[in-house]
């Protein structure tokens, strides 16, 4: 990167929230940290010491601030006295802090961008355990109006931000994400391989993400049981993720075998086995109500998975027409969309190649250098 593009010393990203298993907030920050590296940016990485292991390749180019381990029912707020405590309330060695989190340390003068992952704490508060959904309904807007940048994901969130808050659309930036390198379409054999590893059959949908309210998958269950009793013999419901806290009623009940139904839940899986397990999906289903991103979606789509999603606005733009988009919440429409595409091969393999042709326009490199550009106006403002 040339030197007039070049940005000073003192940039921080805030990591503070991560915790182990990663989930998509966390890779999110990693894609940043990636796609900065690969624009030649090097910044400051605010982390726990026990995670430090788990960033990998996202490390690269940057240098890690560790920060002590704390119990994870601390870990919900710790950057509003972690940061503060460590650098003060306004520290010369920091030009500049990113918080991925979607709030910012309010006791500290730090410049700051701040990226919004979602508003899911003012559009669907019922979804969300009531813990955070205080944190966030509390910090979210006083960090949003502090910040001198906001970065979203989606241009569907971006539109909530400004209509909600009024704040001048030139803060906003919309900046999407990209998925890991790791995900791509892979050989035969190893999706083999994997399916015998985890006991999959020949044929199954797939949901990846937590087993959360909001992701509506009591919908996606009861669309499964209806299917015509040869697809429901002949294919299984595969769920994997963790199950969010105060979500565990409804993992249960999504588990329970019905009279017919092969469900299959796994849980969280070691990341380097998912590109095989979407790639042998029949079918990938994202039903959630509510999105600012779906990058199992996007994750899916870079390993050749046919996918419906959900109208939610975020899942229609990602997806535009490179898979099948619902119009309502109805179960039938739903069982029909599976059914069609587990039905028809051609149906099949045409949105496998269209997924694979969208994936294409999310890189590391378009992150990085647009990251870069928002760290650029935010310095300047």
């Amino acid at each position: 990167m040339s030197t007039s593009n070049a940005l000073p010393a003192g940039i921080a990203v805030d990591l503070l929230f991560a915790a182990r298993p990663f989930t998509g907030l966390e890779h999110h920050a990693l894609h940043i940290l990636r796609g900065l590296h690969a624009v030649g940016v090097s910044v400051d990485v605010l982390v726990p010491t026990d995670v430090i292991p788990d960033l990998g390749d996202a490390a690269e180019g940057h240098r890690l601030l560790p920060f002590r381990r704390v119990p994870r029912g601390l870990r919900l707020g710790r950057e509003q006295w972690s940061v503060p405590w460590r650098f003060g309330a306004h520290p010369r060695a920091l030009t500049l802090l990113h918080s991925v989190l979607g709030v910012a340390p309010m006791f500290s003068g730090i410049p700051m961008v701040l990226t919004v992952p979602d508003l899911a704490y003012r559009i669907r508060p019922g979804d969300m355990h009531p813990r955070a959904r205080w944190y966030f309904g509390t910090l979210g807007p006083r960090s949003i109006r502090r910040a001198r940048r906001v970065m979203v994901s989606s241009q569907a969130v971006c539109r909530q931000l400004i209509d909600l808050y009024h704040i001048a659309p030139e803060r906003v930036a919309h900046v999407p994400l990209c998925a890991d390198p790791i995900f791509t379409a892979r050989p035969a054999a190893e999706i083999a391989s994997v399916r015998k590893q985890f006991g999959l059959p020949d044929r199954y949908i797939l949901y990846v993400g937590t087993i959360d309210p909001r992701k509506d998958l009591a919908r996606l269950r009861a669309a499964y049981e209806l299917l015509p009793p040869d697809l429901v013999d002949d294919s299984a419901l595969v769920y994997v993720g963790r199950t969010n806290h105060g979500a565990e009623r409804l993992a249960k009940q999504l588990r329970q075998p019905g009279p017919r139904a092969h469900i299959i839940a796994l849980d969280y899986v070691p990341r380097e086995v998912l590109p095989a397990i979407y790639s042998g999906a029949s079918v990938f289903v994202y039903p959630s109500r509510y999105e600012g991103f779906g990058l199992p979606v996007l994750e899916a789509m870079s390993c050749g998975a046919p996918v419906i999603v959900s109208s939610a606005e975020a899942l229609a733009e990602l997806v535009a027409d490179a898979g099948v988009v619902l119009k309502t919440e109805s179960i039938e429409e739903l069982t029909q969309a599976m059914e069609r595409l587990l039905r028809f091969d051609d149906e099949q393999s045409r949105l496998r190649e269209a997924g694979l042709a969208r994936s294409r326009a999310f890189s590391i490199a378009r992150m990085g250098r647009e990251t870069a550009e928002v760290y650029r106006q935010a310095l300047a403002a």
